[in-house]
């Protein structure tokens, strides 16, 4: 018989490893409307992974589609004004001409050349003609006098005589207001 055998001493476990609590959870903080839509606190965007963590204002901006379209609006903008200015650049300076010839006088929107040389009405108008003018067709009183203004004598007007009745040479009727204002300075200004 075999000797009996103690049973192996039994050892005991070790004591399993102390186990801490983990921390609770801390109370979120609220969120501003910038990290609300996906951006950071500076207002740039954020996004987790591959992205924009860390990125300049501007590449983080571009990303963004309203600034995307204004700067595109922008750009063509400007290059718009590049075209113009250097159409506008290539045409030169922009010459305006004087309202009426040398030696004319501009009064309201009529150019008047006084002449000192003595002529008939005939002659007169002859000689306006050659210039693409015509005998002053007055209109107002204001007229009269700046035309009385400029000269020695008494000029020729383009309202003649044909019979009793007066015309004006461009062929507008003659008013009776015109006729007094006319026939107040009349000398021998109608033939």
């Amino acid at each position: 018989m075999e000797p009996a055998r103690e049973p192996p001493a039994r050892t005991r476990p070790p004591p399993p490893p102390a186990v801490r609590p983990a921390p609770a959870p801390a109370a979120p903080r609220p969120r501003s409307p910038a990290e609300a839509e996906g951006r950071g606190p500076e207002g740039l965007l954020r996004r987790s992974g591959s992205g924009y963590e860390g990125s300049t204002s501007w590449k983080a901006a571009l990303e963004d589609t309203t600034t995307r379209l204004l700067l595109g609006a922008i750009a063509v903008l400007l290059f718009a004004i590049l075209v113009v200015m250097s159409i506008l650049a290539s045409k030169g300076c922009i010459k305006c001409e004087a309202p009426c010839p040398e030696d004319w006088l501009l009064y309201g929107r009529k150019c008047y050349f006084f002449s000192e040389e003595p002529r008939d009405w005939n002659t007169g108008r002859q000689y306006c003609h050659s210039h693409e003018a015509a005998l002053a067709v007055i209109q107002s009183q204001k007229e009269l006098e700046f035309m009385f203004k400029f000269t020695r004598r008494e000029p020729w007007i383009g309202l003649r005589r044909v019979g009793d009745e007066f015309h004006w040479v461009n062929g507008d009727p003659f008013d009776p207001d015109t006729n007094r204002i006319v026939k107040e300075h009349n000398r021998p200004g109608l033939p």
